[in-house]
């Protein structure tokens, strides 16, 4: 017996020394580790959650050293991918804020040792909001059997439902939005036949309101926060979708009409106002200053409903806007074309003004409004200050990159992207430095990378949010088929 227990430390002895030596004789080369997620040369928030990843040629084991002024930091081993300790991420980010950390890894394949050449993340000194909101649905739209809105903490890894379809009839749940990043102050859409309409959460109530009025052929769509809380934004859109047969896109979303429409919180009413009435044009996805004395939207020319689908590729929204009165809940009669150069022939989707007023993140496609499933859409910021555009060519990638949100400090962008597959939207996210400079995008970090690709959902609407909803979604499905307020309707 002590002679086999002697036998097995002499073993253990050559095995860990073998191992050791391996990765003191690693073969240096040339390249950088082709890894996944790409974390190579990215800016990362100083309260991010661990950036891990594997290797993707095959490599069977791995160890990383984070590096900072010639000091080791942290070392991490694993089989085929790193898992970085959460506490001692957490504390090496912090001392590193405002640098760059240094890493260096090692991987084995077919019993081979390889070091390969080092790459930086820099670690910025501003901190992103701690949670993003979204929702998880099939790719195609069509499908809604599964889906929910969710929260995730973006310090850990830690995601929970704010709302679950199984618990509203199996029907779709959407247009999610928030007040000022606030978590207690939400509301979101409902299609369920007995579960129909838009829940308002704020302070703790719930309230379930019809957004449809008398003139309206629709509920509200796309809702947008007035910076005051006064005033809540919609589009009230009457939609199709359709298949392409030919076609590298899968599905094409389109307008039959269009309109603007002001809900009154405050004295329960629907502003209907002049501009946004008329059957020559359709006005979608409406977006506020932060100052809130500007409403920004997208318009089209209208098209005779006869010749849609067909004339999809002529359908083309310009970014505009109009001046607004919180205090009369009025719009002046002016309106206002944007004329960017460098966005002119393309579509616009999805305005979002930065926090502090100055910059406009928008989505350009060939055509149309819902450019999730179009190659070409790209993202594109303007300064409003002069109307030029910032290169934007570190972000942008060969598949649909679209929705997009600021951070409350205007330093991070968040956006959805299919470039890693072509199929299915995932969350990205980059740093706008205070020089007006973006950097290479990082994917949403999970305590196991391949989640990414394991994950069979799209990624959709992705919101930040300064704090946890911590309303339940039992509480929610409560309140699902209560008493339902209806709006009355102000004419401007």
């Amino acid at each position: 017996m002590k002679i086999h227990t002697f036998l097995w430390f002499i073993m253990l002895f050559f095995v860990l020394f073998s191992c050791n030596r391996g990765i003191e004789t690693a073969k240096k080369t040339d390249s950088y580790p082709d890894i996944f997620p790409d974390y190579r040369d990215v800016a990362i928030p100083v309260n991010i959650a661990p950036m891990n990843f594997g290797m993707k040629d095959g490599s069977d084991k791995m160890e990383t050293h984070f590096v900072r002024d010639g000091k080791t930091l942290l070392k991490c081993k694993g089989r085929r991918k790193i898992a970085i300790p959460l506490k001692a991420w957490r504390s090496m980010l912090h001392d590193a804020a405002g640098s760059d950390i240094q890493v260096r890894v090692y991987a084995r394949k077919a019993g081979k040792w390889s070091v390969y050449q080092t790459f930086n993340i820099f670690v910025a000194n501003d901190s992103i909001d701690p949670y993003i909101a979204y929702r998880l649905i099939d790719p195609g739209y069509e499908v809604w059997k599964q889906m929910g809105l969710y929260q995730r903490n973006l310090s850990n890894f830690e995601e929970t439902p704010i709302i679950l379809n199984r618990l509203t009839e199996e029907s779709c749940v959407n247009c999610h939005s928030f007040h000022n990043y606030n978590p207690n102050r939400m509301l979101f859409h409902s299609r369920g036949k007995e579960s129909a309409g838009t829940f308002l959460f704020v302070d703790g109530r719930m309230q379930r309101i019809n957004t449809k009025t008398k003139s309206a052929s629709t509920t509200g769509t796309y809702p947008v926060w007035h910076p005051s809380g006064n005033y809540v934004a919609f589009s009230s859109n009457t939609t199709r979708q359709t298949f392409h047969a030919l076609s590298g896109k899968k599905i094409e979303y389109y307008d039959l009409e269009s309109d603007l429409v002001v809900w009154d919180v405050k004295n329960a009413a629907m502003i209907r106002n002049e501009h946004f009435t008329s059957n020559d044009f359709w006005e979608t996805l409406p977006a506020w200053s932060p100052d809130g004395k500007w409403l920004y939207f997208c318009r089209s020319v209208a098209f005779d409903e006869k010749k849609m689908p067909f004339k999809c590729k002529d359908v083309k929204y310009g970014l505009h806007r109009v001046r607004f009165d919180a205090a009369t809940g009025r719009f002046e009669d002016t309106k206002q074309y944007l004329s960017v150069p460098k966005i002119t022939g393309k579509s616009v989707s999805y305005p979002r003004i930065s926090p502090d007023g100055r910059y406009l993140l928008i989505t350009t496609s060939d055509y149309g409004t819902f450019p999730i499933w179009h190659k070409e859409a790209d993202l594109e910021m303007i300064d409003l200050r002069d109307v030029s555009t910032i290169d934007m060519q570190a972000v942008n990638s060969a598949e649909a990159d679209t929705y997009h949100a600021w951070s409350s400090n205007g330093r991070w962008i968040m956006f959805s992207s299919r470039r890693i597959d072509g199929w299915y939207t995932r969350l990205f996210f980059a740093y706008f430095d205070s020089s007006g400079k973006i950097h290479k995008p990082f994917l949403l970090p999970q305590k196991d990378p391949n989640h990414n690709l394991d994950l069979l959902k799209a990624y959709n609407v992705p919101e930040f949010i300064k704090g946890k909803v911590t309303i339940s979604p039992y509480k929610i499905s409560r309140t699902l088929k209560g008493e339902i307020i209806e709006l009355n309707e102000i004419f401007h």
